[in-house]
């Protein structure tokens, strides 16, 4: 299977930054951390690409290529990825999607054409969409109905990026938030409880971008970074090793804190996988 992974544009809002990238010499501040996360759950004997419309333009190369469409996104990416999908039907693929606004808003996306909806969170919804694909079924709606365990999640498929356009890489530690914050959607689509990651599975993600080549910015894109104390302990005691090992070559930051030294005791952040 010859899968496209199709990342929408973001309008010019917060989000875009397209003048402080500018001043940077970057295209984009963060690369799609979910759509590399689904590269790497899905079947690896697949083929993937990546394109990231915040990048470049869809090649017609890559649209003759792809047998199956992948996109995923935010509400504020809806206008695009309602697009993509429409132009991907144009073209006779199958398109499937998922992620937080598929998620939160089935029925517009359903309504641009889509043949499947892969939602919640892809650990559990990707083997069902990769089952009914197998099965030869032309469409589907999959759905969770309990949140998974992110110790197995596998090591995204940073390999898929184009490194030198963006400003920071990602990494997620967590998922869910304790809290209850009126104006955040984060406890509806990944739940109250803060699930980890193992910090093996974190420093075994940062080596992968080590190996790269990657030098600089790591976003923590976790929706709330020290929602599980215990944990996030464990891992700053492991980091602290591994990032004196590697001469601090990082530096971590997120969306509410700005950036900050390897050498500091606590690290913060914000997002999520879902695809």
């Amino acid at each position: 299977m010859k899968v496209l992974l199709l990342y929408p544009l973001f309008p010019k809002s917060f989000w875009s930054f397209e003048k402080a990238l500018a001043l940077v010499n970057k295209k984009a501040l963060l690369p799609p951390l979910g759509l590399i996360t689904v590269a790497a759950i899905l079947p690896q004997e697949w083929e993937y690409k990546l394109v990231d419309r915040n990048i470049r333009e869809v090649t017609e190369q890559e649209w003759n290529w792809a047998e199956l469409v992948i996109v995923s996104g935010m509400i504020v990416q809806k206008e695009d990825l309602l697009a993509q999908i429409r132009e991907a039907k144009r073209r006779g693929k199958k398109v499937a999607a998922g992620g937080p606004y598929p998620t939160s808003l089935a029925d517009e996306v359903q309504a641009a054409g889509v043949d499947y909806l892969a939602l919640d969170e892809g650990e559990l919804t990707l083997p069902l969409l990769v089952e009914a694909i197998r099965r030869g079924e032309t469409s589907g709606i999959f759905r969770a109905t309990e949140k998974p365990s992110v110790t197995e999640t596998p090591i995204p498929r940073y390999e898929l990026l184009e490194f030198s356009a963006y400003d920071n890489m990602s990494v997620q530690f967590s998922r869910g938030c304790p809290f209850q914050c009126e104006f955040c959607d984060i406890i509806v689509l990944y739940g109250r409880k803060s699930r980890t990651k193992t910090p093996e599975q974190l420093i075994g993600e940062l080596e992968r971008l080590y190996e790269l080549g990657w030098r600089g910015s790591v976003f923590m894109v976790d929706d709330n970074f020290i929602g599980n104390k215990r944990n996030v302990k464990l891992l700053l005691q492991e980091l602290k090793v591994w990032m004196a090992q590697k001469n601090y070559t990082f530096q971590f930051c997120n969306r509410s804190f700005g950036r900050f030294s390897q050498r500091s005791r606590i690290a913060r952040t914000n997002a999520g996988v879902q695809f």
